[in-house]
């Protein structure tokens, strides 16, 4: 029995709303807590609107019946009361279940030290109330049953762990006999259950009876309200468990109405790891849509294959088996759903064509007038190359190898992912749960799907086309016990063919036209003669089908093959590619020359420097880069690191001129994509080079080179050269894998229509940065020290006819005190004093958008929430994760994540028709892992910003002729915090940071009128003027607002993530409520931070003797408050670095300072690296590379000053000039024209000496011979 509550320990940490807890506080008020509850009173407040935290607590709790309550001590004999709890562990937590190598268990010796035998203990938990046996076992079990029934995508959840804890019986607190008499109890259930990793977390709450709704005299509620909520505590989000108008009235209706309505009455579902979600059904009635209530409806899986023909399951409004129900989908069709119980609906999916979110709505099919509106979710639609879901076929290089490596290739998928059509259809007559495990048996086929994009005679358009060409095998889906979370391993035998679909005709010569395709794992549909309807299923990455070709006589009739039939088949592979190839060449180069495009727009950074700081524009490969670690890259295998363009090429007006003038004209999106590829030394990889230095099949040596098919897709993802991920598999990367790798000297045809880029139409973005505590280096060479509170106009660029509105804000906030105790709270420090500002302002927030795109925000978490997470990226509205997919497209905006480090810490935002990209780090994107004095990140966020040289903006700074060139060129006018005077000179590129620099009076009133969101900093802010400079510019704070398309989503728990500061600061704190002004904010100059080193210094070396008492504790206080830690250190270790200075006196961490201090020095050199002026000559084009080589052979062969000479090997003579150099070729009457070029020569190749002695021989004998023939 409990009185106030009691504090137990989980013995393994539980996550709840961002946090993790090892812990929990079991109050008799009905929650559990992880923080200090401040239940004096007939109310509990908790949540945003309700307390003034940090003044007041704002616990984090899970909270069934949130209220004053007792234990009834008196009344009827028979009513038994309590609060009752018991920690339940899995046994293989502890190596003691079945098959375990610790073999632990009923063998041990009995004792009852602990309180109980041994062989219920559990190992490490002496407490009594923990379990982990046989029994313990069988509970979790039965609890993710119950989560399978109401909850979408539960089924791969496996429980590890659970805290159980019952009130029952319970009154309300001010309650009497009469009334316990009467039944006014309450009896109510929590079940917070988690996996090992403690990365998953659901809770189940159930209601039995709930005899009153609050501790007013006769449940009058005319104060201490019950609540039933999810608080993640600090100003995190509150999540109601029922936000319907009855739960209003009475809270008691918790006990009558349930999530799982087919299972039991007073029961309700939720996930809780992060922002909780609702699962199972929804009471909310009374005609409003779930968007305008409190959550979206759960969706699982909610990132989908766009090819779609797979299944999601739905928990939205409790379903009717009689009605019939469907999905619409935003701009595609409808999908219509199964009822598989009164919680989940299970929708088949179409097609769809689409990459990124799409917003759907589940309704009824059939609607009266008075039918509740459709509840509104998203799905996020990915291409297969990036489907995190997508059929596992082992190594998927293995399969575009010529031989095939192995001819019985592994495949794996979780069984639970299939279920029977037909039990599945009579799920209802039948009485089966989606928890019996007899569901999932079902027989699956593997088929092979061909995709080609083929001419249509009835539409008249080339268009794209999925076939099914056959299927390999038959699989039993396995659905014992184990297979619930164990994959399913197979094996393709790639030799047998179980049926064909296509005529034999169409084997040997339809097949050959489908250059790539894809595998699909579905239920076998009964009587499927010619497999155009495939049921819902799994697909594969695309990949090739050369493995299916064979000669005439051998067409998969046997299920092994001899070497010399294996031998055969390879070269028929072989023949067959170059053919291919052949028609490739002459298909693609009747279509337009799209390379004018790509070198013209997008042409390659001339140095892999260039490229990694050119943000809006290029970004790491996906495969083959080291950013994203992904080392299954052969195409271009050999490179260092490849980049490609971060969006589909924007093509210009190239006509004569005489009617439009380019500069007038708007650019149109095409889909040609560019990739750029950079040896270990940083320089371009050509392909002109690539014949001339391969010395073998398999060489190293592979360059980037353009694509008439971006990978990522072109909107409206349907047409010819538009499919994301398969247009480029068709049009590009198969053709290279058939003339390169497949076919023998082919691959310089493949280079003729894809020639790489060599940078002679590039030009360098302007590149800033800002890092630590306001350090900035703006993009226009402006370099600053700037602290003050509020949100300010990062960048604003207006919108002009070629280029889209930009808006760009940062929110900076004053940054904790680091050396406040918490063990001191409540002796020393009160709780408003736990969050005490400093004098040093950092990033926690920023947003972006440009014309017609989603808006964006990236902010730092929470202290005490950055374990999992370190950032939460919004978009529209609607926070996302990239767990499973680092890469991410939405309207106009795409977003990857460097994942290396664990919380997404760094990531990365383009917008595609601005060109603008912006670098986010988390604490320099450190590892915490590896700092063993740090238990999560900082909170603070660092920006790198790149620009491209359409605005006008150049990369040194230089703003000489700005005005006139604006002019001119109708240029827009750049401002915001990272260009704070863009009508200013600008400072020498070589002028490095000076203590001047700091907070300079000068500078901090100029950007603080200008850019500052009115209103957004101190108290005091909103009565600023704006200054002139600010005209123009937006006024309006991204942060609070949204637009009119997210607005339905502002009531979801994650608009507290974006909209309030992370380190919120208690009232006291207020310049404005202090009229001492002690805590009044006071930016610190470089004299400042000067003056207080050296005194700190002085008080710490000099060992002062014989003080007064009075001045020994002055100096002592000084000391204290206003000196940091080892100031002679900060001195010696820092120097004359003014970022590492200012980061270490004022932020208190020695990491910070040195990270600070590096990104830095490292930014200058980059940046002086990248806008350096690079001429280029292009590479030279050898035409005939038979027994040529390079020298040196991988040196760089297309920069000013680089020389290329070719020699032949010692079988041969070099002919033509062998030698070349790049330079500058000037028109001395025109010294204002110039060109770069190789010097002129003939081609260069390569005779054999045999040859060439016959050929010499064959001189001399007509030589002989006509001087005869003179003679006579």
């Amino acid at each position: 029995m409990l009185t106030g509550g009691q504090t137990i320990d989980l013995h393994m940490f539980f996550p709840f709303y961002g946090g993790l807890y090892n812990y929990t506080t079991i109050s008799v008020n009905g929650y559990l807590a992880f923080a200090t509850v401040l239940d004096q009173g007939p109310t509990i407040n908790v949540g945003p609107e309700a307390t003034d935290w940090p003044r007041q607590q704002d616990p984090a709790m899970i909270a069934p019946y949130l209220c004053k309550q007792q234990i009834p001590q008196t009344g009827n004999p028979a009513l038994r009361a309590g609060i009752y709890y018991r920690l339940i562990l899995r046994q293989s937590l502890f190596g003691r279940e079945s098959g375990s190598n610790m073999n632990l268990g009923g063998t041990m010796q009995q004792s009852s030290f602990f309180g109980q035998t041994a062989s219920q203990a559990c190992p490490g938990t002496p407490e009594s109330y923990a379990r982990c046996d046989s029994q313990s076992d069988y509970f979790l079990d039965e609890m993710m049953r119950w989560l399978q029934e109401g909850v979408a995508g539960a089924s791969m959840f496996r429980a590890d762990a659970a805290l159980v804890v019952t009130w029952h019986n319970t009154a309300s607190a001010i309650a009497g006999r009469s009334d316990i008499d009467a039944g006014q109890s309450a009896t109510y259930q929590v079940i917070w259950l988690t996996d090992q990793p403690g990365r998953l977390s659901y809770v189940i709450l159930n209601y039995d009876r709930l005899g009153f709704d609050a501790q007013d005299f006769r449940a009058n509620s005319r104060s201490g309200r019950c609540r039933a909520l999810f608080n993640g505590g600090n100003h995190t989000g509150i999540v109601e468990v029922d936000p319907t108008q009855a739960y209003k009235n009475t809270p008691k209706v918790l006990a009558q109405r349930s999530g799982v309505p087919h299972v039991v009455r007073g029961r309700y579902m939720f996930r809780v790891d992060d922002v909780v979600r609702p699962a199972g059904c929804s009471n909310k009635t009374g005609g409003t849509c779930k968007s305008f209530g409190i959550n979206p409806i759960l969706i699982y899986p909610n990132i989908v294959n766009m090819l779609g023909e797979m299944t999601v399951d739905v928990n939205a409004l409790c379903l009717d088996r009689s009605q019939t129900y469907v999905l619409m989908i935003e701009e595609r069709e409808i999908a219509p759903c199964n009822v598989l119980n009164a919680a989940i609906a299970r929708c088949n999916l179409p097609k769809i064509y689409d990459w990124g979110t799409k917003t759907v709505y589940f309704q009824p099919q059939s609607r009266g007038a008075n039918d509740d509106k459709a509840f509104v979710g998203y799905i996020y639609f990915v291409p297969p190359t990036l489907d995190p879901q997508r059929l596992d076929i082992g190594n998927i290089y293995e399969w575009y190898k010529n031989p095939m490596p192995s001819y019985l290739m592994p495949i794996t998928w979780y069984p639970r992912n299939f279920t029977n059509p037909e039990l599945f259809n009579n799920l209802n007559q039948m009485g089966t749960r989606i928890s019996d495990d007899a569901l999932y048996g079902v027989q699956l086929g593997l088929y092979v799907i061909g995709y080609r994009e083929y001419k249509d005679d009835e539409i008249k358009k080339f268009r794209p086309e999925h076939r099914t060409l056959a299927r390999l095998a038959t699989y039993t889906n396995r659905n014992s016990y184990e297979y619930r979370w164990r994959p399913q391993e197979e094996v393709i035998n790639l030799n047998q063919v179980q049926q064909w679909y296509l005529t034999d005709w169409e084997r040997w010569n339809t097949l050959y036209t489908y250059r790539v395709g894809y595998l699909k794992l579905a239920p076998i549909r009964p009587n499927d003669i010619n497999g155009t309807e495939l049921l819902s299923g799994l697909v594969s990455a695309p990949i090739s089908l050369h493995w299916l070709w064979s000669p005439e006589d051998n067409r998969f009739g046997q299920t092994t093959f001899s070497q010399q039939e294996r031998d055969q088949r390879a070269e028929f592979v072989a023949r067959k590619s170059k053919e291919m190839c052949h028609d490739w060449f002459d298909e693609d180069g009747a279509l337009f020359n799209f390379i004018r495009d790509t070198e013209t727009n997008t042409s390659c950074p001339c140095v892999e420097t260039q490229a990694r700081l050119d943000l809006g524009r290029f970004m790491p490969h996906p495969r083959c880069s080291q950013t994203f670690r992904d080392i299954t890259c052969t195409s271009i295998i050999g490179s260092k690191n490849c980049y490609m363009s971060a969006q589909n090429i924007y093509g210009s007006y190239a006509g004569d001129g005489n009617t439009f003038d380019n500069m007038d004209t708007t650019r149109f999106m095409t889909h040609y994509g560019q990739v750029c590829c950079y040896d270990e030394s940083g320089y371009l990889m050509q392909t002109p080079y690539q014949p001339v230095i391969k010395t073998q099949k398999e060489y190293f040596y592979n360059p980037g080179y353009p694509l008439r098919a971006y990978e990522f897709g072109t909107p409206p993802y349907m047409g010819q050269f538009e499919v994301p991920g398969l247009s480029v598999f068709h049009n590009d990367y198969m053709p290279y894998f058939l003339c390169c790798k497949f076919a023998d000297f082919r691959c310089q045809l493949f280079y003729w229509r894809r020639p790489s880029s060599a940078c002679q139409e590039y030009q360098p973005s302007a590149t800033g940065q800002v890092t630590g505590a306001g350090i900035f280096n703006t993009i226009d060479n402006d370099k600053f020290v700037f602290n003050e509170p509020g949100v300010y106009n990062f960048l604003y660029i207006p919108k002009t006819v070629r280029t889209p509105e930009v808006r760009i804000q940062v929110r900076m906030e004053r940054y904790p005190n680091r050396k406040v105790d918490f063990g001191l709270l409540g002796r020393y420090i009160s709780q408003a004093e736990l969050v005490q500002p400093t004098n040093a302002t950092v990033i926690t927030g920023i947003t972006l958008e440009a014309t017609g795109t989603d808006r964006v925000h990236v902010v730092a978490r929470k202290d005490t929430r950055r374990f999992r997470y370190r950032t939460d990226i919004i978009v529209g509205n609607i926070l996302r994760y990239f767990d499973t997919i680092r890469l991410q497209r939405f309207k106009g905006v795409l977003i990857y994540v460097n994942n290396v480090e664990r919380g997404q810490p760094e990531i990365y935002v383009v917008l595609e028709e601005a060109h603008i990209g912006v670098r986010i780090r988390e604490s320099y994107a450190l590892d915490i892992d590896r700092l063993p004095m740090y238990q999560e990140s900082m909170g603070m966020l660092d920006i790198q910003l790149a620009v491209p040289p359409q605005y006008g903006v150049r990369p040194d700074g230089d703003k000489t002729r700005e005005t006139e060139q604006r002019q001119r060129y109708d240029l827009p006018r750049i401002s915001g915090l990272m260009r704070p005077f863009p009508e200013q000179t600008s400072a020498s590129i070589m002028q490095g940071l000076t203590l001047n620099d700091v907070n300079s009076e000068t500078i901090r009133q100029q950007i603080i009128n200008n850019y500052r969101i009115i209103g957004s900093g101190e108290s005091g802010s909103e009565q600023n003027v704006a200054g002139t400079m600010s005209q123009g510019l937006p006024s309006d704070n991204m942060f609070t607002t949204s637009k009119d398309e997210d607005k339905k989503f502002d009531v979801f728990p994650e608009a507290n993530l974006r909209s309030g500061p992370i380190y919120k600061m208690a009232s006291m704190y207020d310049s404005k409520q202090i009229s001492s002004g002690k805590y009044r904010f006071d930016p610190q100059t470089g004299m400042d931070i000067n003056q207080k080193l050296s005194n700190c210094r002085g008080l710490q070396e000099d060992a002062s003797l014989n003080l007064q008492p009075f001045q020994s504790a002055v100096n002592l206080q000084y000391g204290l408050q206003r000196c940091p830690d080892d100031a002679s250190s900060i001195i010696t270790n820092c120097g004359d670095s003014v970022p590492c200075l200012y980061n270490y006196a004022l932020l208190q961490s020695k990491v910070l300072a040195f990270e600070e201090q590096d990104a830095w020095n490292s930014f200058m050199a980059e940046r002086m690296d990248a806008i350096r002026k690079y001429n280029s000559c292009g590479a030279i084009n050898i035409e005939y590379p038979e027994y040529m080589m390079k020298t040196p052979a991988l040196s760089s062969g297309y920069l000013q000053g680089d020389v290329a000479r070719f020699e032949c090997y010692q079988t041969h003579w070099v002919k033509g000039d062998n030698e070349y150099k790049c330079g500058i070729v000037v028109d001395y009457n025109n010294p204002n024209l110039y060109r770069f070029e190789w010097n002129k020569g003939s081609q260069p190749w390569c005779r054999s000496r045999i040859k060439e002695n016959y050929f010499k021989w064959i001189t001399v004998i007509f030589s002989v011979v006509g001087i005869i023939l003179v003679c006579l």
